[in-house]
Formats: structure tokens, C-alpha cells, sequence
């Protein structure tokens, strides 16, 4: 008798649980989707980022801190229109590879989205490629969330360009 009467409430809720699932996934928008370049000079003469703090340990960068402030343009190439900049701090946080945590404000100067700006939190392997987590934002990206995917496209001995694609829901 009582799972007759526990059986009869699952039935009789199942539907409006169904419907509020349904109604809640068809009221969520798709995200914005940003796409720009990552441009960073890390040697030489006017060095957008910098290690600020060393481990000093031999044939190894492990515990390193970096700081940057990149450009972020509209394409690979670098003087290509700057939309905005790359702030942030990044960590060596692995022994056998080259990983970093990193840890990024894409603050944007021009164009739709001036004067806001996109918290970025994830790891960056050696691979060259990375998705990262949206975690927030400023401005139009107030409580914002996402995720970004990069990959590198050129890198040299004194810089690095990344393509960025970030997909933003706000």
C-alpha cells in the first residue's frame, strides 16, 4: 500500500518536473562568441609579459610567476587593429611539463564591447592549446559565463601570438 501511494505521487509530479527542465533549457540563449589574437613578447626590448618571481632552481621554471599586460588584436598579424589587453598573472605549476595556471582579465578598448571585460581561470599545457573557464566579467559581461579555447598559431624565441575564441553567456 505504500508504494502504491509513493508510485502514484511519482506519476502525478513526473510531468511538471519534465516541463520546468524543458521550459528552463529552452530560456537559456546561446553564448556570444568573441574571436581575436593573443600577442606577447616575452624577450627583448618592450616585453609585454615578465617574471616577477623565481625559484631560482636549475634547468627548471617550475614556481615561476609571471606578469602581463599583452595586446589583444583582431588578427595574427601585429599591427593589426588592438581591441584590447591580456592582464593578468600566470604560474609554472608543474614539474615534468610545461603548464601554467593562469589567471586573465581580456579587458576590451574598442569597439561593441569598450569598456568591459571577461575573467578567464584554467590551465595552459604544453600542447599550445588550452579551454579555459569564463568566470565572471565587467561592463556588458557583468556575472558572465563561459568558457575560452586558444591555440597557438606562431611563436618564436622572443614572442607568441594565441587565437583566442571566447563563447560568453551573459
Amino acid at each position: 500500500m505504500a508504494i502504491s501511494l509513493c508510485m502514484k505521487h511519482f506519476f502525478f509530479y513526473t510531468p511538471f518536473l519534465s516541463i520546468s527542465i524543458t521550459y528552463a533549457s529552452l530560456d537559456q540563449k546561446p553564448p556570444t562568441h568573441l574571436h581575436f589574437y593573443f600577442h606577447e613578447k616575452y624577450r627583448g626590448a618592450n616585453a609585454t609579459s615578465n617574471v616577477v618571481a623565481s625559484l631560482n632552481r636549475p634547468n627548471s621554471t617550475f614556481g615561476n610567476i609571471v606578469v602581463f599586460d599583452n595586446p589583444l588584436r583582431a588578427g595574427p598579424e601585429p599591427d593589426s587593429s588592438l581591441i584590447g589587453w591580456a592582464q593578468g598573472t600566470a604560474v609554472r605549476c608543474a614539474f615534468a611539463e610545461e603548464s601554467v595556471l593562469a589567471i586573465i582579465n581580456l579587458v576590451f578598448i574598442d569597439g561593441k564591447f569598450k569598456g568591459s571585460s571577461i575573467s578567464v581561470y584554467g590551465l595552459v599545457d604544453g600542447s599550445g592549446s588550452a579551454d579555459r573557464t569564463i568566470v565572471g566579467g565587467s561592463g556588458r559581461f557583468r556575472m558572465a559565463k563561459g568558457y575560452v579555447l586558444t591555440k597557438i598559431v606562431n611563436s618564436t624565441a622572443v614572442s607568441l601570438v594565441a587565437q583566442y575564441d571566447a563563447y560568453v553567456w551573459i
